[in-house]
């Protein structure tokens, strides 16, 4: 059993873990948003559109919002990991796991722009998109059983 010490504030990594897995869901829907409304290649460079940091035009719009919730849930998900790492031990796997996964992620989506949509890669970003999210909400029930004590 973990110490005091290392769990110092349990509900610390329950906030990190449950923010992470919206974000993940909205980065998802945006995703599917735009492989089905076929505005995949709307922006071919990566990882910036071409209008770089500055407000996305509306050619742009979902693909740079996607993009930028992407840096987001990605730092939430390391955070997690990091937290869970240091502080809540049976939390550690999934949350190691899901930070390779968003990793492998990134660079499976950097991949599908690349390529130009090849189908085989947009079918692995899918379901390692989905294998993330299982690892997340694996986080996030670790994470409550952990910070209410229902272990």
């Amino acid at each position: 059993m973990a110490t005091t010490a290392q769990q110092a504030n349990p509900k610390a990594g329950l906030a990190l873990a449950f923010s992470a897995m919206p974000m993940l869901y909205s980065v998802m829907l945006i995703g599917v948003y735009i492989t089905s409304s076929h505005q995949g290649l709307s922006c071919p460079d990566w990882p910036l559109c071409p209008n770089g940091f500055d407000l996305p035009s509306e050619k742009y719009f979902f693909e740079h919002t996607h993009r930028l919730m992407v840096v987001i849930t990605a730092g939430l998900i390391y955070a997690t990991a990091a937290y869970s790492a240091a502080r809540m031990k049976q939390a550690r796997k999934t949350a190691i796991i899901a930070a390779i996964a968003v990793s492998v992620q990134i660079v499976l989506g950097m991949l599908v722009v690349t390529t130009r949509l090849e189908p085989l890669l947009v079918a692995a970003h899918l379901s390692t998109g989905i294998l993330l999210f299982a690892m997340t909400l694996m986080t996030f029930l670790k994470a409550y059983r952990i910070a209410f004590g229902k272990q």
